[in-house]
């Protein structure tokens, strides 16, 4: 009497490599879209942090103008679409020195506001 061994896989083995297969397709898949909407907001917020940068570093020499030591607003816009507003300031410390102060307001993704502040102190020397 000779034995046959018969190899393969039965319809449940099958069936749980499909499944298992298919939850590890959907985890990746979730990160994917995890991932691209962080991108999204990290961009906007990069945006926003280097809009507040270049203001600063426009208004820091007029810090020690008292004609150019106003408070101001921009936006930036791409398109028709607003990104960011800066609001600065300029606040008097005394003996000559003042504090710049840039507020930026921007919208997430989700239509959240979120603001962050930017501040250098200015001496200015005469």
């Amino acid at each position: 009497m000779k034995r046959h061994n018969q190899g393969g896989f039965t319809i449940i083995e099958i069936l749980i490599a499909i499944v298992v297969l298919v939850v590890g397709m959907l985890g990746l898949v979730m990160t994917a879209a995890m991932l691209s909407r962080m991108m999204g907001r990290a961009n906007r917020a990069q945006a926003a942090a280097t809009f507040a940068t270049q203001r600063m570093e426009k208004m820091r020499p007029a810090a020690c103008i008292a004609a150019q030591r106003v408070a101001g607003t921009e936006t930036l816009r791409r398109g028709s679409q607003q990104l960011a507003v800066n609001n600065w300031s300029f606040i008097d410390l005394g003996s000559s020195a003042y504090r710049l102060q840039v507020i930026t307001t921007w919208q997430t993704t989700q239509n959240n506001t979120r603001t962050d502040t930017l501040e250098m102190g200015v001496p200015c020397l005469t």
